[in-house]
């Protein structure tokens, strides 16, 4: 896999595996589109949903609450 984009692995930063494991899948759909980011929404842990958002400029994150 490419190399993650900076504001990918600082979201990553400090995050527990099973979180990881589960936003991976994203961030790497996003890096082989090369095309959109990835938009974050909920942040109360198992409630969080993530996709490549084509609203999202590449390599960046957006992060809303519900």
């Amino acid at each position: 896999m490419d190399k993650l984009p900076v504001e990918y692995a600082q979201y990553l930063e400090g995050k527990d595996e099973l979180h990881v494991e589960s936003i991976m899948p994203i961030f790497r759909e996003s890096i082989v589109e090369g095309l959109y980011g990835v938009h974050i929404r909920g942040l109360s842990g198992h409630s969080e949903q993530a996709y490549v958002d084509e609203t999202v400029p590449f390599g960046k994150i957006k992060i809303t609450s519900v």
